[in-house]
This record gives C-alpha cells, sequence and structure tokens, in this order.
C-alpha cells in the first residue's frame, strides 16, 4: 500500500495552484516574553558568577588570594 502512494502522490503537485499569501509572523504572547527575558537574566546571572570564578581563580594561581 506505500508503494502505491509514493507513486499517487508524486503526481500530484502545484502546479496550477496560486502561490499562498507570505505568512505574518505570529507575536509571541506575554508568557513566552516573560519567559526569554527571565532565561536571559538567569545566563547574564550565570556569566557573571563565571567570570568571577575564573577572575578568583587566576588570583588564588597569583598568590594574591589566600586560603583559609
Amino acid at each position: 500500500m506505500g508503494l502505491l502512494k509514493r507513486f499517487w502522490r508524486r503526481g500530484t503537485g502545484q502546479r496550477g495552484a496560486k502561490p499562498s499569501p507570505p505568512a505574518r509572523r505570529r507575536v509571541p504572547t506575554f508568557r513566552e516574553m516573560h519567559a526569554r527575558m527571565r532565561t536571559e537574566r538567569a545566563e547574564a546571572t550565570l556569566l557573571a558568577t563565571e567570570a568571577k570564578i575564573h577572575q578568583e581563580a587566576e588570583q588564588y594561581r597569583r598568590g594574591r588570594r589566600r586560603t583559609g
């Protein structure tokens, strides 16, 4: 049955069909925008924390900071 469908579908196309109008861009909902803002804020915090960790590690390597 699948073989017949494959050959049958080959003949159908959009030869004489009108081109569809351009799709309108969907406006994100408030919930989606709020989630994006939270994600971006969390990523920024994470990057800042990572930069601080690398800076402190460099200070430890250079002997400027002492443990304990």
